[in-house]
């Protein structure tokens, strides 16, 4: 029983540093990467060995739910982590539902960019969001008025 409690303990760690890693490798820097890698690995070798003296079925089922929790706790750890960035929501709104949408941007405190348009139907207006916060905001008013949207992010500096 004490080798089950520990191979389902390690198993799980075993799938956090190794969702860690594949996002680590990806996002971070080289040296960063090459630490997290040789962690995962050292780490692995430590589940394998220790799978031997575990049932197949078992050690299958343990290792299914292991990723099931581990790989949500893993990406919530990075998404903890992450810096803020500015998003830039660009919408379609319907002409008569302009004066509105933007009177809930400015009560919102949320910085905006209204466009004049030769079409009439539709105007184009540039939103920015700050942060999450902003941006659940911003999701409910483009939810309120129905209105289509692309959205972009900074993904880098000058």
């Amino acid at each position: 029983m004490l080798l089950l409690i520990a191979f389902t303990c390690a198993t799980l760690i075993n799938v956090i540093l190794s969702t860690l890693k594949s996002v680590i490798t990806v996002k971070g820097g080289r040296f960063i990467a090459s630490i997290i890698n040789a962690i995962s690995y050292g780490f692995n070798t430590v589940v394998i060995k220790s799978i031997t003296d575990i049932d197949l079925w078992i050690a299958v089922i343990i290792t299914v739910l292991s990723n099931l929790v581990g790989v949500y706790i893993a990406l919530t750890i990075t998404r903890k982590f992450e810096k803020e960035r500015l998003w830039k929501i660009t919408v379609s709104v319907p002409t008569d539902s302009l004066k509105d949408f933007k009177h809930d941007l400015h009560e919102a405190n949320i910085a905006f960019i209204a466009y004049e348009t030769s079409y009439e139907k539709y105007k184009v207006v540039d939103i920015f969001s700050n942060d999450k916060k902003e941006s659940r905001i911003v999701r409910n008013l483009v939810a309120k008025y129905n209105v289509k949207y692309t959205i972009s992010a900074n993904v880098g500096t000058l």
